[in-house]
């Protein structure tokens, strides 16, 4: 009995065709065609073949979608006895095996005969349906995008689809440049993770994040002892990691200046393409993004970048959405009174240059960061709280259960009320401790 099976087993492959699996691909030599009867099926790509070398009872075969598996199942089932019609799936019409040199049908004869004079240097491309590429996360905002403008982007909260995304808002970058820099005008940054020169921790809780590079940012705007008025362009609005305000690349056009592309804090409401005019000699137009000294800018203005010493460059009011408003000007003094953001009431002299307008990222303060490994991120380490050190580590340390007492830090400076306003400054008119009484 045993004989017996081995004898059929050897006989079914004796008279089914050949297989050769290569790479996904599969080649069934069909016995009962001529050579050039070759048909390849794939499930990864798509191949061009001679239109004279598939039979049209071939075709609906060649181009199903169909598994290595079930393919090689299928050829077990038909091919196993000689003389039978093997029938593919989604195939119409059967091919005999028959004695080698001629098909089940005489009309598939007949059609492959003029196939083959018609068509001899013709191609036929046979498609087959590829992977689909592996798609990118894509991020699902609630409601659409309320500011197009690059330098005022809107914060929008994320779907929740993960614990953190339920409580992040931060700005929307789609309107901002997302490629590099310009490599002329960056220097590389190296994190000093809170230590001075000799090692020792200086400012807590700082260290890690991403590396950055700084941006050289052009706060002066005019050269000191410039005479003439300087044409720039916006060429573009990009983010900046080592400040809340967004930065606007310049383009010069007046010529002899040096470097024709800079880096300035982005003024509020300015466009790519417009021009942005400076001096510090003369008036310019009254519009956002322009710079003069405070003598020829009208009260009531609110303006930002303020040098604090003339020639020294900004110093003032370069947070985002940050702004200062010119109070008055005295010629006899030579002073212009600003009042801050903060409400504090400050003396600039005149001659100082300031831009017209605020400054860029108002809805920066807004943002939330959902998650403590977005501030790891920025470089930014945990804060421990006083009482839950030990009386060895932190004066609110130690002590059964919670205790209460005078906020101090952990040199026993008080931190609550403590004013930190030594001597009377003579250029600041009203401190701002006295503005929020």
């Amino acid at each position: 009995m045993l004989a017996a099976r081995r004898a059929v087993r050897h006989a079914a492959a004796a008279a089914s065709p050949p297989v050769a699996m290569r790479a996904n691909r599969i080649h069934l030599v069909l016995p009962s065609l001529r050579p050039h009867h070759i048909m390849s099926c794939s499930s990864a790509g798509s191949r061009s073949l001679p239109a004279t070398s598939l039979h049209p009872a071939l075709r609906s075969a060649v181009a199903m979608e169909t598994s290595s598996s079930k393919l090689l199942h299928q050829l077990s089932l038909g091919g196993a006895r000689s003389g039978t019609a093997m029938q593919f799936p989604s195939c119409t019409s059967p091919i005999g095996t028959g004695s080698g040199r001629s098909f089940s049908t005489e009309a598939a004869q007949e059609a492959h005969a003029s196939e083959e004079t018609a068509a001899s240097t013709q191609t036929a491309t046979v498609l087959y349906p590829l992977k689909p590429p592996k798609r990118k996360k894509t991020v699902t905002w609630y409601g659409t995008r309320i500011s197009t403008d690059p330098t005022c982007p809107s914060v929008i909260k994320r779907k929740p689809t993960t614990p953190s995304q339920r409580h992040t808002a931060i700005i929307d970058k789609e309107y901002l440049w997302k490629g590099r820099p310009l490599k002329s005008l960056t220097l590389g940054l190296r994190s000093k993770g809170g230590r001075n020169n000799t090692g020792r921790i200086t400012v807590r809780h700082r260290g890690g994040g991403n590396k950055r590079k700084y941006r050289i940012i052009d706060f002066h705007r005019a050269p000191p002892f410039h005479e003439g008025v300087i044409t720039n362009v916006v060429e573009r609005i990009e983010y900046d990691p080592n400040r809340s305000a967004l930065i606007a690349l310049l383009r010069r056009t007046t010529p002899g200046l040096g470097k024709a592309f800079s880096y300035i804090v982005c003024p509020l409401g300015i466009k790519i393409g417009q021009e942005l005019e400076s001096s510090r000699s003369q008036q310019v137009n009254l519009k956002e993004g322009n710079a003069m000294p405070l003598r020829f800018i009208q009260v009531g203005t609110l303006v930002h970048n303020i040098e604090m010493t003339p020639g020294r460059g900004a110093q003032l009011c370069r947070s985002a959405g940050t702004s200062a408003m010119l109070l008055e000007k005295d010629e006899a003094t030579g002073l212009a009174l600003l009042r801050m953001q903060s409400k504090e009431q400050r003396y600039v002299k005149l001659n100082c240059v300031a831009t017209i307008g605020r400054v860029s990222n108002p809805e920066h303060m807004n943002q939330s960061m959902g998650k403590a490994g977005r501030n790891r991120w920025k470089g930014k380490r945990p804060t421990v709280r006083g009482v839950a050190m030990n009386p060895i580590d932190h004066p609110h340390g130690g002590g059964e259960g919670k205790k209460s007492g005078r906020g101090v830090s952990p040199w026993g400076w008080n931190t609550k009320g403590y004013k930190t306003v030594r001597r009377k400054n003579p250029m600041i008119r009203m401190p701002r401790w006295k503005a929020k009484l």
